[in-house]
């Protein structure tokens, strides 16, 4: 069993917000998805994290933990089947996605240089 080195950040993604999140990158056509928090909520965003000008689309999907991050993730690798997800970010570069119902999984590498992993307060 794979486990992630450390689990800063843990909220459920819905079915709907990840179907939502997901065609509306396609339609903005953004390379980059990326989950973040100002420490109070938790936000999924479409994005192109090269272009500050570029159109996002972002989502509140839960309560924050009070830590201020945000991960980074290539569009490109959120090809996952539709369900809904517990999803687990650790500040080392790795995400986990587990749905809840099906027995299927996702470890997710997180674009380092895009993103601010310190999970500060």
């Amino acid at each position: 069993d794979l486990a992630l080195p450390s689990v800063d950040c843990s909220f459920t993604l819905k079915e709907d917000e990840l179907a939502s999140v997901l065609k509306t990158a396609s339609i903005l056509q953004s390379p980059n998805i990326s989950i973040s928090s100002d420490g109070v909520k938790i936000y999924v965003t479409t994005c192109d994290a090269k272009d500050n000008s570029a159109h996002t689309d972002s989502t509140e999907v839960a309560d924050g933990n009070g830590k201020k991050f945000k991960a980074v993730f290539l569009t490109e690798n959120f090809k996952m089947i539709s369900g809904t997800y517990d999803v687990q970010i650790s500040s080392k570069g790795l995400s986990y996605f587990k749905n809840s119902k099906e027995d299927l999984e996702y470890w997710i590498a997180i674009e380092a240089k895009d993103s601010d992993l310190s999970f500060g307060d």
